[in-house]
């Protein structure tokens, strides 16, 4: 009976990893635009884009590339993104590259 329910509990509360927290609060960049972002990024930026509005990509949030060259998406509301780029700590850039 015991073994039942911890095998449900296992499906039903699956156990989060750091990664699996990581892809839910920072989404990736995808193939040619950030859809959604998070709100602030833990991790050394190396290089920002401000995404400039174009037809297959309606949003203005912010690319972002971290250490080990992994590409995030912060939301263009985010007051810690703008507090970052205001006191010149992180420099964007207007665009859509992400090379």
């Amino acid at each position: 009976m015991s073994v039942r329910i911890l095998t449900i509990f296992a499906f039903l509360f699956p156990v989060f990893t750091w990664s699996s927290v990581q892809k839910f609060y920072l989404p990736d960049v995808g193939p040619s635009c950030c859809y959604e972002g998070g709100p602030y990024i833990p991790f050394k930026i190396i290089k920002c884009i401000h995404q400039t509005r174009m037809r297959d990509c309606r949003t203005k949030n912010y690319a972002v590339q971290v250490e080990g060259g992994e590409w995030k998406c912060i939301d263009s509301e985010s007051k810690w993104m703008k507090q970052q780029i205001q006191k010149g700590i992180i420099n964007c850039t207007e665009g859509r590259k992400y090379n």
